[in-house]
């Protein structure tokens, strides 16, 4: 049996392919996706002068999120999805610019399995209040338990910062930041509290 294709069919065909190719992978919910715009105009204070958002749709959402300034001429803006399904946005800035205004974009959301929960109970979602406000709950209604340590020294020499994982000791001079929070993760806690402020 031989099949005939008509040249209509062969530009069908030929048109479907670059969408195929360019489609983007799913994320799964709460997941963050970040959106990296360039701004044509050149401004002399950015981080003042320009306002930059996307207008983000989903599943029974719908709300503006605006992003920020990273340095040269280069924007972002941080999205997730709350629910599987498909996420569309469109950017916006004032002043217009044609590098941030009139950008758009889509993406499916996948939920996480009940395994991956585990694995990480920040995959449930937000923490939020319940709704009776005395207690605090996960965005798919698991209680939420707050188990926190002060890391109010992070920013200093104490809790030193280093890109390598390599691993230290808690109780020797050396150990680090990374260090600290893998051993509290270990220990079930889910919270720290940091006092960031300038210049550290």
């Amino acid at each position: 049996m031989s099949i005939r294709l008509k040249p209509s069919h062969l530009a069908v065909w030929a048109g479907l392919l670059p969408l195929a190719a360019t489609q983007a992978a799913p994320v799964h919910v709460y997941q963050k996706v970040e959106l990296t715009f360039t701004a044509t105009r050149h401004y002399n204070n950015a981080y003042t002068d320009v306002e930059m958002w996307v207008d983000l749709k989903g599943p029974d959402f719908s709300r503006r999120c605006y992003g920020f300034w990273d340095g040269g001429q280069t924007f972002r803006v941080r999205i997730m999805a709350l629910a599987p399904g498909t996420w569309s946005w469109v950017s916006g800035s004032e002043p217009s610019d044609p590098g941030l205004s009139g950008k758009s974009g889509s993406f499916q959301s996948i939920p996480w399995t009940e395994a991956e929960k585990r694995e990480n109970p920040n995959r449930r979602g937000i923490p939020r209040a319940t709704p009776n406000g005395h207690a605090l709950e996960w965005s798919d209604g698991t209680p939420y338990f707050i188990v926190g340590d002060y890391f109010y020294p992070a920013s200093t020499t104490r809790y030193i910062w280093r890109y390598s994982d390599e691993p230290y000791p808690v109780d020797s001079p050396r150990a680090g930041f990374k260090d600290m929070l893998k051993f509290r993760k270990s220990q079930g806690f889910n919270m720290i509290y940091v006092i960031s402020s300038f210049p550290n």
